[in-house]
């Protein structure tokens, strides 16, 4: 009987032990931290894009940084700015304007300066956006193109005039000649009778064209309206006398008179029938820049003795209201003193 109470004793320790084991293999299970499930590899980093400097809104600025003057031109506003055979760019405002830099090289004390020249299209785009410096052209001093660009001291006295045979009617030259007294309309109420039954041209679809047609019905006039296809052919219509008077852009009448072989049969009228001033087209609340212009188109160009020649060789010897206009535009340097010349 002891026996089994021993063997009976012996099991309950063994069961005790097992339990224990048990309780604490199970516990050991629920602390064991579960393995991390797979996570996806991580995107690689995006590429930093490096960030370009701002660009200066301030010409001199962009330029001493850049180490170069940008100038735009128009290809198609000959004879001011186009494009010549050999792919430059040429023209009375493309040689201005490489004074203009040869001055700024020596403003800003750098003779090394690069001049780069750019092909622009129409409007100001390109000068707003400060991809050019200025736009030599021939661009409009107008108060809607103030609204875009500034602009430097004028270039040329542009506007409407007349080219007519160099022997035409004396009456006829005299009456398209004839100017208002100060203060008076320009054009007189009832034409002088020498301008009636003649034939005028201007290039088809132009400003001047509707100019032409509006005026003359206007005045009640009889006569005859020829358009031409271009300047050339309405040259040619005059030296042919199909056309009694080609109306146009004067510096395009001048230049055309200059180049043609029968330049001394015809002739520009120095009669201004509207005006308007051509100028370089430079961006706006950029003083500094504007004034260096300025003071480059004053002192290197129009002072120089030689700009005479530069303009005859482009539009021919200048009449007096020509050489008064350019007297008149340059900007001294300082107040004169003494009487004025």
């Amino acid at each position: 009987m002891q026996s089994d109470n021993s063997v009976l004793s012996a099991l309950c320790r063994l069961c005790t032990l097992l339990c224990v084991v048990s309780a604490v293999a199970t516990t050991s299970a629920q602390a064991a931290p579960k393995p991390a499930a797979a996570q996806p590899p991580a995107p690689p980093a995006a590429a930093v894009e490096p960030v370009a400097p701002p660009v200066s809104v301030f010409a001199v600025d962009r330029i001493r940084a850049a180490g170069k003057l940008v100038i735009g031109y128009r290809t198609d506003a000959a004879p001011l700015s186009s494009r010549d055979a050999s792919g430059n760019p040429s023209g009375y405002s493309i040689e201005l304007c490489r004074k203009v830099a040869d001055a700024l090289k020596a403003e800003l004390a750098s003779p090394s300066l690069a001049v780069d020249w750019v092909a622009v299209g129409a409007g100001f785009a390109d000068v707003q956006e400060r991809r050019v410096d200025m736009i030599c052209a021939a661009d409009e001093v107008t108060q809607a193109n103030r609204a875009q660009v500034s602009f430097s001291i004028p270039i040329f006295p542009g506007g409407v005039s007349a080219l007519v045979r160099t022997d035409a009617n004396k009456s006829l030259q005299a009456a398209l000649e004839e100017r208002p007294k100060p203060y008076e309309p320009l054009w007189r109420g009832t034409p002088p009778p020498t301008l009636e039954h003649r034939t005028y041209s201007a290039v088809v679809d132009s400003a001047t064209m509707a100019g032409v047609k509006e005026r003359i019905a206007e005045l009640r006039m009889t006569a005859n309206v020829k358009p031409v296809a271009d300047y050339d052919a309405g040259i040619q219509a005059v030296l042919s006398s199909q056309t009694d008077v080609l109306f146009g852009d004067r510096q395009k009448l001048l230049h055309a008179v200059q180049v043609n072989p029968n330049a001394k049969d015809l002739k520009v009228l120095t009669r201004h029938f509207t005006f308007v001033a051509l100028a370089l087209a430079v961006p706006r609340n950029d003083d500094d820049f504007r004034l260096a212009v300025d003071r480059a188109l004053s002192s290197s160009v129009y002072a120089d003795p030689r700009f005479g020649a530069l303009y005859a060789a482009n539009f021919g010897t200048p009449d007096a209201d020509t050489v008064a206009f350019f007297r008149s535009v340059g900007v001294p340097a300082s107040s004169p003193v003494g009487p004025t010349q």
